[in-house]
């Protein structure tokens, strides 16, 4: 009798585990579809198209085309006052972060605000880069620069300088590769035997191998500030935080409070960029982000040489439209 029971049992059963395993047959080919995009591929951009949105006062705003996808989210806290856009980008190979000169031939000399500059060159997301051109101008270390694989400068401070910024490095590569460095740890020849495309230097480096500069973060940056950070979560997966201040919402941050929001993106490496009234996050064109100026008044972010960016749209904004 109990063995009829079994056999019983498992006939009933059968039915179910084949409609089980249609359903997880479907599943698997269901394409892509994370919260807010449409449908992608299994490498997760579109086939074709593009996908934009803009939601100010919600604080959402996405992005996808057949090589890159990005989303940015505005948060917030109330103790401490805090306001702040973390951004996670995707990109394939020929689709990653570099240097844009407002004016190439003029790179150090030129300036314009950091969403004018997007504009200009229709870059899909932005934020600053590391204000280098006012060392330049200054005639003080610039530290390592490169950019599109040409040595710029080479006179930096020593490591774990008692200057700051400290001028450790972020090494940008064509295969979408990042690094970071302390300020003198390699040459300008190492930098270039590399076959790195862009060496940006402003610092302390954050997060190195998953680990974040403890010595760095304790001794730079301790002053609530607006701050913004570029990070690689691994090739091809980058994340970057901007963080506003100075103003009634938002007293800022200090570096050791960015690395930690950057090291719960899960960015393996992570660096400081210029910060203060030089902090700006652009996306399709318009600055996101609330700049204070001297009346309180919502301005742009202050002129600069260049802008840190990836990606080009038709569909990002012109001038004459709002900055906003």
């Amino acid at each position: 009798m109990k063995r009829w029971i079994c056999l019983l049992a498992v006939l009933c059963l059968l039915p179910l585990l084949a409609l089980g395993e249609v359903i997880e047959e479907e599943v698997l080919l269901e394409p892509v579809a994370p919260e807010g995009f449409p449908p992608l591929n299994a490498d997760g951009f579109l086939d074709e198209g593009e996908f934009v949105e803009e939601n100010q006062d919600l604080g959402i705003w996405r992005y996808a085309s057949q090589s890159l996808r990005i989303q940015i989210i505005r948060k917030s806290t109330e103790k401490p006052r805090l306001v702040w856009y973390e951004a996670e980008i995707w990109a394939r190979e020929g689709e990653f972060f570099h240097a844009i000169a407002f004016n190439p031939d003029k790179r150090w000399t030129k300036l314009e605000y950091p969403y004018k500059i997007a504009r200009l060159y229709r870059t899909v997301f932005a934020i600053n880069c590391d204000f280098a051109h006012l060392r330049i101008s200054q005639n003080t270390r610039p530290g390592f620069l490169v950019r599109d694989g040409i040595l710029e400068r080479d006179r930096t401070w020593g490591k774990n300088s008692k200057h700051f910024p400290n001028l450790d490095t972020l090494a940008i590569f064509p295969d979408g590769d990042m690094r970071v460095y302390y300020s003198n740890e390699l040459t300008g020849e190492e930098y270039l035997a590399s076959g790195v495309s862009d060496v940006l230097a402003f610092g302390p480096f954050m997060i190195r191998d998953g680990e974040k500069n403890a010595e760095g973060l304790k001794k730079y940056g301790n002053s609530h500030a607006q701050r913004t950070g570029i990070g690689m979560i691994e090739k091809g997966h980058y994340a970057a935080v901007m963080i506003e201040g100075r103003h009634k919402a938002s007293r800022g941050a200090t570096v050791s409070e960015l690395a930690d929001i950057m090291a719960d993106m899960g960015c393996q490496v992570a660096f400081n960029l210029d910060g203060g009234q030089s902090s700006a996050i652009i996306f399709m064109g318009r600055q996101l982000c609330f700049v204070p100026n001297s009346h309180g008044r919502n301005a742009s972010a202050r002129k600069a040489a260049e802008i840190l960016g990836i990606g080009t749209s038709e569909r990002v904004a012109v001038e004459g439209d709002s900055m906003r």
